[in-house]
């Protein structure tokens, strides 16, 4: 979902948490997730799995009024005592049948339960109709109707993520049980079209001058993803052709009015490129048998209904983030809330990806640019959502830390993985591991970090987990062809201080410049780089690879060491040799360990001096000099 307004969050379903109800996160837990996870369901949900839904609905553009009945069919996978179905107390319940049969049930604080005489036994089959109407709640997001001044049209659509289908159909609101299948038939007007899920099968004519629009989807599909748009549309379809498949449908209901498709048209047909390309970098589009397509609404945005994504325009950007999201967010599904990175994090780098390949390379560093920025204005930001957020959709759909953070953090992978052929191959090899189904941010990382053979805990740790980002402080000089380059990084939290991460660096000469990329394993770092030419400048990460604070940039004399100091390795004693030519009376060293954390500071007044090292623990450590306003750190090996 990309969209510009955000929704008041009402949560009417029954909450519990994950450690009242520890049993029901084992699978998770096993796969490696790591922290609490909100349960937004009740668990006696967890008893029967959904296998095929059947909405038939007439619906309006004039108002969000809903008749009609909402068919489910399950398996029992637990002894089933009891049914329970999420829907909102504002739509009216006329009737309900099970398996055929009228039966009794309540219909209190947002959701239909009915208790069975005989409780249905594991792999028992069974299906639950229910016939209802009403007018959807105004404020959750579930439904809208609006007016678009500018073509005299008025449309309404839904919008369910993340916790309002249940404000218009009874449904299971659980992200880990997928509908294998669904049908929805939309009567609406005659003058009107009515756009969903799937292929369109059939259009029938019906008294009173109504029509019938029976869409058919046989893919497996996520409770939110549900969707119908309806208002005086026309059809303009147009088709793709991903390498090595047949052409494919991509189905556009905008409005039935000849400005709006001739001042549209080309930003439309620019999804041919769009579903071209993303088939070529993350996998053949994935529901290559049925169709992509758009319905157009007022909506501030886009949001990914599968197989047909509700629009507000045509940008290219909104396109590319809608269309990605088929394969992030619809084909593999966030198993929880908490990891809405999986969504949104991937489908915002889609549009990166999009302006890389099609636009310019220019405008794809504008775009992750303006991420970056973003990015920066939550020095205590996470991408992962914490466990007390989990509810709050403001948080969920961060724009800074879900959409823009999250593309970022995918570019830093690339950057990591460092060959773009094994990036893309293991992007489309997670897909493949986790389609049709859900994951989470540690399986994203276990399936990369065997695909890859690369250790991704330390950035996964940092970066998704951690919070804020770094600033890199660089200090150099250059004596005998050599630039010696110490890095102090400083992380924007106190909750994270480390960020393990290549960098690279540009080294300006007066005619010319190279890039060299250098690995931060520790706060502090020193690097010699063998340089012939006269350095003017160092940029740090001049391509914007990393999120980082643009640190100081501070050059030493370039024709002698501020100090020296031997043995190294050494054992009991090191002995300090300050420059005389940049001899300062106040001088002192510091010993800091490989956490950038102090151990000891010497002052002294000497340019050369011995230091007592024996009480150190063996191993490395930093030894930073200063005089004055000059600075310079060694690595120091105790042994």
């Amino acid at each position: 979902m990309k969209k510009t307004q955000l929704f008041l969050l009402v949560l009417f379903s029954f909450s519990l948490t994950a450690q009242e109800h520890p049993e029901l996160y084992k699978g998770l837990r096993d796969r490696g997730f790591k922290s609490d996870i909100n349960i937004y369901y009740d668990p006696l949900m967890d008893h029967y799995d959904i296998h095929f839904v059947k909405l038939d609905l007439e619906v309006s553009d004039q108002s969000t009024f809903i008749s009609g009945n909402a068919t489910v069919h399950a398996l029992v996978v637990d002894s089933l005592e009891e049914l329970i179905l999420d829907f909102s107390n504002f739509m009216v319940v006329d009737s309900i049948f099970i398996n055929n049969i009228k039966v009794t049930a309540s219909h209190i604080n947002n959701a239909i339960r009915h208790n069975f005489e005989t409780p249905l036994n594991e792999n028992e089959k069974f299906a639950v109709q229910v016939f209802y109407h009403g007018t959807p709640y105004l404020y959750g997001g579930g439904v809208t109707n609006n007016y678009d001044s500018q073509y005299n049209k008025n449309v309404t659509w839904t919008l369910s993520e993340a916790f309002h289908a249940m404000e218009w159909w009874p449904c299971k609101q659980v992200l880990s049980d997928k509908i294998d299948s669904t049908y929805i038939f939309l009567t609406c007007d005659i003058d009107c079209m009515a756009g969903s899920n799937g292929l369109l099968e059939n259009i029938v004519d019906l008294p009173d001058n109504k029509r019938r629009f029976e869409w058919k989807t046989r893919y497996p599909m996520n409770y939110y993803l549900l969707s119908y748009a309806v208002a005086e549309y026309q059809d303009y379809s147009i088709y793709a052709k991903p390498k090595r498949s047949d052409s494919l449908l991509i189905q556009n209901f905008i409005y039935n009015d000849p400005n709006y498709l001739s001042n549209n048209k080309a930003d439309i047909n620019e999804t041919i490129d769009l579903l071209e390309l993303f088939s070529e970098k993350f996998g053949l589009y994935p529901f290559a048998n049925e169709k992509y397509g758009h319905c157009l609404t007022t909506l501030g945005g886009g949001m990914e209904h599968q197989t047909m994504s509700t629009m507000g325009n045509f940008s290219f950007g909104l396109v590319a983030h809608e269309l990605g999201h088929m394969w992030f967010g619809n084909y593999v599904t966030c198993a929880t809330w908490q990891d809405i990175w999986i969504n949104e994090g991937f489908a915002s780098y889609t549009e990166y990806v999009a302006l890389e390949n099609l636009k310019s390379y220019n405008e794809a560093q504008n775009w992750m640019q303006i991420a970056h920025n973003y990015a920066l204005n939550e020095a205590e930001g996470s991408v992962y959502i914490p466990f007390e957020e989990a509810f709050n959709e403001n948080r969920i759909f961060n724009y800074s830390l879900s959409y823009k953070k999250g593309a970022a953090l995918v570019h830093m992978l690339r950057n990591e993985i460092n060959n773009d052929d094994l990036f893309f191959a293991s992007l489309q090899n997670y897909l493949s591991e986790y389609s049709n189904s859900v994951a989470t941010g540690e399986d994203f990382k276990n399936s990369i970090e065997t695909f890859t053979n690369l250790e991704f805990d330390p950035f996964f740790d940092q970066w998704y987990y951690g919070k804020g980002y770094p600033r890199f402080d660089i200090n150099y000089i250059q004596y005998n062809d050599t630039l010696h380059m110490t890095v102090t990084e400083t992380g924007s939290s106190s909750e994270t201080q480390l960020f393990q991460v290549h960098v690279e660096y540009k080294l300006v000469y007066n005619r010319g410049d190279t890039i060299v990329r250098l690995y931060q394993s520790n706060n502090i770092e020193t690097f010699k780089i063998p340089v012939s030419k006269e350095i003017t400048n160092i940029i740090i990460d001049p391509n914007n690879w990393i999120i980082n604070k643009q640190g100081s940039i501070q050059s030493q004399d370039n024709h002698a060491f501020l100090f020296n100091f031997k043995p190294n390795p050494a054992i009991e004693n090191i002995d300090i040799n300050f420059n005389l030519k940049l001899f300062n009376k106040s001088k002192q060293v510091q010993i800091f360990d490989l956490s950038g954390r102090l151990i000891k500071t010497y002052k002294f007044t000497e340019s050369i001096f011995p230091v007592d090292i024996s009480s150190l623990s063996k191993g490395i450590y930093l030894l930073k000099g200063s005089s004055g306003d000059m600075t310079y750190t060694y690595k120091l090996i105790k042994q």
